[in-house]
C-alpha cells in the first residue's frame, strides 16, 4: 500500500537570465512512496532514490538558453528537504544525510516565501 505525503511548495522557480526580471512559480506537488521500504536501510535508500526522481521531475522548466526542459536544482532539493522532514523516519533521513541532494535548512527562496 503507498502513503502520501504532500508537500505545497513555493519554490521559486527563476526564468530567464540576469536582464530578465525574474519570474517565480508556485510547484505544489504530491509525493508518494511504498511505507515498507522503510524498514530496511536499502529500502529506505530505495524510498530515497524515488522522492529525488519525483522532485526533480515537478521542478522541470522550460530554458531559455538550453534546448528543452531543465531541472530547478533549488527547487528539487527544497521539495526533496521538506519530504523527508515530513516523513521523519530515521534510516531515510540517513540515506538522505549522505545524499548529493543533501542541504540542511530550505533555500533562501522558501524562507522568502514564509516556508
Amino acid at each position: 500500500m503507498k502513503n502520501r505525503v504532500s508537500s505545497i511548495l513555493f519554490a521559486l522557480s527563476i526564468f530567464g537570465g540576469v536582464a530578465h526580471a525574474e519570474t517565480y512559480t508556485e510547484v505544489n506537488a504530491t509525493l508518494t512512496f511504498e511505507t515498507d521500504l522503510l524498514e530496511t536501510q536499502d529500502g529506505a535508500s530505495e524510498v530515497l532514490a524515488s522522492l529525488e526522481k519525483q522532485a526533480a521531475r515537478h521542478c522541470r522548466k522550460v530554458s531559455g538558453v538550453a534546448v528543452g526542459l531543465v531541472v530547478d536544482e533549488v527547487c528539487a532539493k527544497d521539495m526533496l528537504f521538506q519530504a523527508v522532514n515530513t516523513i521523519a523516519d530515521p534510516k531515510l533521513t540517513a540515506a538522505y544525510a549522505d545524499s548529493a541532494l543533501y542541504v540542511e535548512t530550505v533555500s533562501d527562496r522558501m524562507q522568502l516565501a514564509g516556508l
